[in-house]
């Protein structure tokens, strides 16, 4: 009996560590697509930056076609190119929190990725940035590190389109364009760090994400999309024609 109670106990443990907070991911997930559906709304998210070699050159795309985003900073990279940071301010993107490190909470101590979070807050406030959007890396958050997001006042910022531009075997331009299609719209997942550690040709990274982040801007252009930045997708839609909250 007892073993059985333990048992119980250590499997309830779990749910609410690690299965909580994935429901909640997927929760949201689902309700992001059904928004961006409704709203016909593209939005562009890069993690992992910036990046000393993309971050400009992507921010000079962005600026021509008149389109804002939402970058998802490592703080120890903006801390590296805190002028880069402030361009992006100064052209009217949004900055979100990715952590100090870049740490897997589900592979850290507790307290270190509560830490890393901290620390990548601190940091950005330190460079006159307020983060309101944290999002976990590689979307993995744990009980501990929800209530510290919880208690930051931190919205927590996933995707419904993941290019895979990190992996291995990126997904094409073709194929993120069909997926946005097939969802309406959607929150695209993207990495504006100069060579994703992962990828079998890192040095192609930066004309391969120039080219799709161009792709997706012609997308919305040509079939009537509207490009927003993450925060924008919970105002009102009374909003959505004022400056700064949808373009495209």
């Amino acid at each position: 009996m007892t073993f059985l109670i333990l048992a119980f106990a250590a499997l309830a443990a779990l749910f609410f560590w690690f299965a909580l907070p994935h429901l909640l991911r997927r929760w949201q997930e689902r309700r992001l697509a059904v928004l961006c559906a409704a709203r016909r709304v593209i939005v562009l998210s890069y993690d992992d930056g910036p990046g000393g070699a993309l971050t400009p050159r992507l921010a000079e795309l962005l600026q021509h076609r008149g389109v804002t985003a939402t970058f998802f900073v490592i703080g120890q990279r903006a801390r590296q190119h805190p002028d880069l940071l402030a361009r992006l301010r100064h052209d009217g993107h949004e900055i979100g929190n990715h952590t100090q490190l870049h740490g897997n909470a589900w592979k850290l101590a507790p307290w270190a990725a509560l830490r890393d979070i901290r620390s990548g807050q601190t940091t950005l406030l330190e460079l006159g940035v307020r983060p309101a959007l944290f999002r976990p890396p590689f979307g993995k958050a744990t009980l501990a590190t929800l209530l510290l997001g919880i208690a930051a006042k931190l919205r927590f910022a996933y995707w419904t389109v993941d290019t895979r531009d990190s992996w291995e075997q990126p997904r094409s331009a073709e194929a993120v364009i069909a997926m946005i299609r097939q969802q309406g719209g959607g929150v695209v997942l993207m990495h504006d760090c100069d060579a994703p550690p992962r990828s079998l040709r890192p040095h192609s990274h930066p004309d391969h994400i120039l080219a799709l982040t161009g792709a997706i801007i012609d997308l919305a252009t040509q079939e009537g999309f509207s490009i927003a930045r993450f925060g924008d997708l919970h105002r009102s839609p009374e909003d959505d024609s004022k400056p700064g909250r949808m373009n495209g």
